[in-house]
């Protein structure tokens, strides 16, 4: 028996093509390293894919300048929710930090959310993904997480259980995640391990690279 049509008529990328997909990240450089590929892809294919960075503790001026290229690198529109310079997430109350991410969301309407994940180990990432959460009360979109990223990796519990192809992007995700040069050139990392990350995610579903998101909503049409 045939597989029914209707099921497969659209591909992931098909699914926002012409709509806004709005992916937050605590700092700069999280974005690339959890999703930089199927942002990149999703790009190419017609969404309008915006990358707000919720802080840039730090150097300001040099993070900024590195997110820019890199978003520039990925097809992306970027966004500072705390602009104007060097900050950090635990510098603002609760309430302030779903405020700014309500702001952006109310704005844009996106037809996705993409954020970290529940098991994140870096507190500013968790910080970030419960106030996505709260986001979900403003409206009808898909909602979705990218595994725990960190310079170094470590095992940390996630489980993906939707897999992007990421093959034709990840040259450009390589290239994203090596704009920021402040966070690797100086400290001696290796940046094929993302790319060998990748690779081993796309094995476990027959692809040769891929990124895996856990799908907290999503809305069938």
């Amino acid at each position: 028996m045939g597989k029914p049509e209707a099921l497969f008529a659209r591909s992931f990328s098909a699914r926002y093509a012409a709509r806004t997909v709005l992916a937050i990240g605590a700092h700069p450089d999280d974005l690339e390293l959890g999703v930089g590929g199927t942002l990149a892809r999703l790009a190419r294919e017609g969404a309008h894919v915006v990358m707000a960075v919720a802080s840039i503790p730090g150097d300001f001026a040099t993070r900024r300048r590195e997110a820019e290229a890199a978003a520039a690198l990925l097809g992306c529109e970027l966004r500072i929710l705390l602009d104007g310079g060097a900050r950090r997430i635990e510098d603002l109350k609760s309430y302030e930090l779903v405020a700014l991410i309500d702001r952006a969301v109310r704005e844009l309407s996106p037809a996705a959310l993409v954020t970290h994940c529940a098991s994140e180990v870096h507190r500013d990432h968790v910080l970030v993904h419960n106030a996505c959460l709260s986001a979900q009360r403003l409206g009808h979109f898909d909602f979705m997480t990218f595994q725990p990223t960190m310079c170094r990796p470590m095992p940390v519990p996630f489980q993906a259980r939707a897999y992007f192809d990421v093959t034709p992007t990840i040259d450009a995700k390589m290239q994203a995640i090596a704009a920021h040069a402040s966070q690797f050139a100086s400290r001696g990392i290796d940046l094929e391990i993302f790319r060998d990350l990748a690779r081993l995610t796309g094995r476990l579903v027959g692809l040769p690279y891929a990124e895996g998101l856990d799908i907290g909503r999503m809305v069938l049409d």
